[in-house]
């Protein structure tokens, strides 16, 4: 199973709903801040953030990869779909949001392409705004946690070494009498501030720092604007 579908079977799971919208609170302030109209938001997951847009008067749009994690959303009578931020015509959106570890998913090679990407569908003097582990954040996410309930086990177990976080999912899906298990592996990777600080087509211009789990300065979300 694709590990963005798995993690949408897991979600219930894993839990974390308040933390997640103290996060969503803090860039719907920023994105407040901005007096913009409309909001495309990169890898949207289960809709969340986007209700709250939507809930506050902004036109806002969802893609992700994962159709599972598409359908979630759009129960929620959001509009999100299955997209490709290089799909999306240029010069469209005064804000772009990626919340939640968006960019710790992409691999360091990578990141230049998203950025042009994010700078070719935002409008001129738009905004991006994203959130990356700090290495404390990192520190946090290392380790062991397991969960179940009536219908499943999951046990999940993390390890930071050399900048990258590997994690194993291990998921036992309940199916009458037997257990079913879906297995899968994600990576996470570290980038410096230092990276961010020297993008030319979204220029870096402050840093929020936000704890989710922990006393430590987990995230750091960063805004960037466009430039010519």
């Amino acid at each position: 199973m694709d590990s963005l579908d798995l993690y949408a079977r897991i979600e219930p799971y894993i839990g974390f709903y308040e933390e997640y919208e103290a996060l969503y609170k803090k860039y719907l302030e920023i994105v407040k801040s901005l007096h913009v109209k409309n909001v495309l938001d990169v890898g949207c997951g289960n809709g969340k953030f986007l209700k709250h847009l939507q809930k506050s008067g902004y036109e806002a749009l969802g893609i992700e990869r994962s159709a599972q994690m598409v359908h979630i959303a759009q129960s929620l009578g959001v509009d999100a779909k299955v997209a490709e931020l290089s799909s999306l015509k240029p010069n469209s959106y005064d804000v772009v949001v990626a919340i939640g570890d968006v960019l710790n998913y992409i691999k360091p090679e990578k990141l230049d392409d998203f950025f042009l990407h994010v700078s070719q569908v935002l409008k001129e003097g738009g905004f991006f705004i994203a959130d990356v582990n700090t290495l404390e954040g990192f520190s946090v996410a290392d380790g062991v946690m397991v969960n179940s309930n009536d219908e499943g086990f999951l046990a999940i177990e993390a390890n930071f070494v050399d900048n990258i976080l590997d994690t194993e999912i291990n998921f036992f899906e309940k199916k009458g009498d037997i257990y079913n298990k879906i297995t899968g592996n994600v990576q996470q990777y570290f980038h410096p501030k230092k990276y961010f600080k020297k993008q030319k087509s979204l220029r870096y211009q402050k840093s929020y720092m936000h704890s989710m789990f922990s006393d430590l300065d987990e995230k750091e979300i960063m805004l960037f604007k466009k430039v010519i």
